[in-house]
């Protein structure tokens, strides 16, 4: 009788220490861009963003995941761990799936003690093999995403599926509920990198502390951190990141939503047509005078305005077939600034809701930014080739031609008046530029 309790005792103290060995915490959430910010009529989720937790104290100790489509992650943060000089070259766990039961997708995790083959599969429970997760060498803890689908990216019913761990040859099996199927539906397709996301190294082996760094990067998105986050049990933490794009002198921009539209939020910068030829840049103003193909200047030829304003453009530039905008974007139509301007309210208040409430001089009627378009001063350059109005207006390109093959149609904004407005000029004249996503 006593040998039976003292081996109770001992499978209880085991299960104990082995539980405390792989102590998890799980921080989960979703990332959205910048869509509902200022006036724009909704967030998207954004996916393939890399969500990575570092400790505060010890920067070595990391975890991360990547986002799926819907712009969701889960990481699992080791908190505790024991130093085992002795671990078998089979040593491994397999986590509980995180979300479970779960719609529509979950994160498993695995722990493994040194480098070894990883075969992860989902199962049905009558045995038959639904979807292999991970198959391949792996150096270090790991975690996949299962967004109940098969091999062939089909969705599958509801209901209990059998998820196992194979390392070296040995096997652990856990139980995952599906609670709602999408039967037959096919998935979005992932990258490799969204459905599988390898945890960083040392999460073992080192008590936790509470204080971590949370860092979102990915492409076409401003890097998120948040420091001081204090992080002692399970956790949701959604984020709000900021869409961007990226010219080909990798200049970055960061972009606004304005009801369904995506705005370059700053002036175009760009040195090179979008096939790597260069622009022209004309300092002279007899040579500026006389142009009749592409060309930009920056104000004053102070290359430091650049940074602020942006640069100049003739229209000749902004109609080149070799592309002014980034890949993806494009010069706006007179009907697509419009689009814009009526959202706002019309020609009468548009403006006051697109100038920045910085460095135009006074009074800067109605100037509120709303809309988050910023609209700064960055002046012109007139057809005579004279920089003019600094600090008091900001006159952007149409890609509209109108009046003859010399005029075309700008749009101005003024410190003077909280209305836009809209007429032809001289394709020579030098204007700001700003482009709308494709």
């Amino acid at each position: 009788m006593h040998t039976q309790k003292k081996i109770v005792l001992l499978i209880l103290f085991s299960a104990a220490q082995f539980q405390t060995l792989f102590s998890q915490i799980v921080l989960q959430g979703t990332v959205t861009d910048n869509g509902a910010e200022y006036l724009g009529n909704g967030a998207e989720p954004v996916a393939n963003a890399l969500v990575t937790v570092t400790d505060q104290a010890v920067s070595s100790r990391s975890f991360s995941s990547y986002t799926n489509e819907q712009g969701q992650y889960a990481i699992h943060i080791n908190t505790t761990g024991v130093d085992d000089a002795s671990a078998k070259p089979c040593n491994f766990f397999l986590l509980q799936n995180y979300p479970n039961p779960f719609n529509p997708s979950t994160l498993i995790g695995y722990e493994i003690s040194q480098p070894a083959h990883v075969s992860i599969q989902v199962y049905s429970v009558l045995g038959r093999k639904v979807k292999t997760l991970f198959d391949g060498f792996q150096y270090s803890p790991g975690q996949v995403i299962w967004n109940g689908t098969d091999d062939e990216g089909k969705g599958v019913p509801a209901g209990v599926y059998i998820y196992s761990l194979a390392v070296n040859g040995s096997r652990i099996v856990r139980k995952m509920t599906l609670v709602d199927g999408h039967y037959n539906l096919r998935s979005i397709k992932s990258s490799p990198a969204a459905a599988s996301a390898t945890l960083g190294n040392n999460g073992l082996n080192k008590q936790a502390v509470h204080l971590y760094i949370i860092k979102i990067t990915g492409e076409d998105i401003e890097t998120y951190e948040q420091r001081d986050l204090n992080i002692t049990g399970n956790l949701v933490l959604d984020a709000s990141v900021i869409r961007t794009v990226t010219d080909i002198d990798r200049n970055i921009y960061r972009t606004v939503k304005i009801g369904d539209q995506w705005w370059m939020a700053e002036n175009l910068r760009v040195t090179r047509y979008r096939n790597g030829e260069a622009i022209p840049h004309v300092t002279d103003s007899i040579q500026w005078v006389n142009l009749n193909t592409g060309g930009y200047c920056t104000y004053d030829n102070n290359g430091n305005n650049a940074e602020i304003y942006g640069r100049l453009y003739n229209w000749f530039a902004v109609k080149d077939s070799r592309n002014i905008a980034p890949v993806g974007w494009h010069m706006p139509t007179n009907e697509e600034w419009q689009i814009t301007i009526n959202f706002l309210g019309g020609d009468k208040v548009a403006g006051g809701k697109m100038k920045d409430t910085t460095l135009w001089n006074e009074p800067n009627i109605g100037a509120t930014n709303e809309s988050g378009f910023s609209a700064l001063p960055g002046g012109y350059r007139f057809q005579d080739g004279n920089y003019l109005n600094m600090n008091f207006y900001a006159l952007f390109w149409s890609s509209t031609e109108e009046y003859g093959s010399s005029n075309a149609c700008d749009l101005q904004l003024s410190c003077y008046y909280s209305f836009i407005s809209t007429s032809f000029v001289k394709k020579v004249d030098g204007f700001s530029v700003r482009c709308v996503k494709d």
